[in-house]
């Protein structure tokens, strides 16, 4: 199978690479474009669009653009190997006796100025490692008087170059656990800060509870727990008030392709993964849903669509829907004041974008751990590094550079 990873990779050390894609798949991938036909309309005339799904005129609109000049798979791997990527080999775990090792892809641009502070920046579904793409230089390079940082943005096990693990039950906390090595014995810092949302704010929540004195300050733009039994709606801020409608309607209408990911993962991972076409309608669909459509970049979506089709990592990125179903549910009860499995002892930063897809109030975050920094965002959605940078960017600054 093609793939830019050297076969021959040394345990625990870092390799450097230059990201390229199979001539075949990117070949195939405008010419896969091009022979799909869209309907001419949609099952229903007149429905209220996106309310059913996808709505019609915008998937034309960017497989139209996808399958032009305007969009090529060449000037994206540029784009990617402007950075230094890396791969890794790690065990699977570190128990006695693993045979088993996973190969972590990452991105790691050390800033130029001293002293600065270590950066993992997590992605969740359906992102990427490239969702960061916008944030490395202002983070990296900063005006004076602004923390740098040293960016490292793993591409989670199972997504894009980085395998997953041929076993049954591998959890968020297990890639926590690897992550954690990644940044402490493969590259060496003794102390770290994370910034991350969806599944990526779960990893950090486990690195939180695992590793706070290496791990002390963790900036999340999601943070999911059930609300405490004793909450008060009044005390709510407009901005809290409108992320739980958000998250009303999500569990009404727009969580449908947990179940299916949850249970059978390997029906639509097969079904999805082939399609130029299927990829960008159920990716596309939900990277609208949950932006802001104001900011949102189509680019940055066929982009995204782009580089699960050219890595065929769809299949293995929504195992993690399957085998953390548990921990998940463990990690949404962790607020129970009985309950201590999962509490924080890292310092929590929250940024409450305008559009999340899923939200919980401060009072809930709260509960879980110590959160000393709080801001509400007007513009952005579930993928802040993406549809509103400047403000990620900021509040991690602000967040991160006011307690290290």
């Amino acid at each position: 199978m093609f793939s830019p990873i050297p076969e021959q990779l040394e345990e625990n050390r870092a390799t450097s690479i230059q990201v390229h894609f199979d001539p075949k798949l990117s070949g195939s991938l405008k010419t896969l474009l091009k022979l799909t036909d869209l309907p001419s309309s949609p099952p229903i005339s007149g429905a209220v669009p996106w309310k059913l799904g996808i709505h019609l005129p915008w998937l034309a609109k960017l497989k139209q653009i996808f399958e032009s000049d305007h969009w090529d798979v060449g000037e994206l791997t540029r784009r990617i190997n402007a950075w230094p990527n890396y791969v890794v080999r790690l065990k699977a775990t570190e128990k006695e006796g693993e045979l088993e090792t996973i190969d972590l892809h990452f991105v790691h641009v050390k800033s130029p100025r001293t002293a600065a502070i270590p950066l993992m920046l997590l992605h969740g579904w359906p992102g990427t490692f490239w969702d960061f793409h916008k944030v490395i230089e202002p983070l990296t390079n900063p005006p004076e008087g602004h923390p740098a940082f040293d960016v490292i943005i793993p591409s989670l096990p199972g997504y894009f170059l980085s395998t997953y693990p041929q076993r049954a039950e591998w959890s968020f906390a297990d890639s926590a656990r690897v992550l954690h090595r990644l940044m402490t014995q493969v590259l060496g810092y003794s102390r770290y800060a994370a910034q991350g949302g969806d599944w990526g704010s779960y990893i950090m929540r486990v690195i939180g509870h695992l590793y706070p004195s290496e791990a002390p300050l963790l900036h999340f733009n999601m943070f999911r727990v059930h609300p405490p039994q004793e909450k008060d709606t009044q005390s709510f801020t407009e901005a809290e008030k409108n992320a739980i409608q958000r998250h009303i309607e999500f569990k009404e209408s727009g969580s449908g392709y947990t179940a299916i990911q949850s249970t059978k993962p390997f029906t639509i991972g097969i079904a999805i993964s082939t399609s130029p076409v299927a990829l960008l309608t159920y990716i596309g669909e939900k990277m609208h849903s949950w932006s802001d459509p104001n900011t949102l970049d189509p680019l940055d979506v066929l982009d995204t669509v782009a580089l699960y089709y050219l890595s065929q990592s769809f299949p293995t990125s929504v195992m993690i829907y399957n085998q953390s179903q548990l921990l998940k549910e463990e990690l949404l009860d962790s607020s129970s004041s009985e309950d201590n499995r999962w509490k924080i002892g890292s310092k929590i930063g929250f940024t409450l974008f305008a559009s999340p897809a899923l939200a919980s109030a401060r009072a809930s975050i709260k509960a879980v751990g110590p959160l000393v920094f709080y801001k509400e965002r007007s513009v952005g959605g579930h993928f802040p590094a993406l549809d509103n940078p400047q403000g990620l960017v900021e509040d991690v600054r602000e967040f991160v550079g006011g307690n290290w």
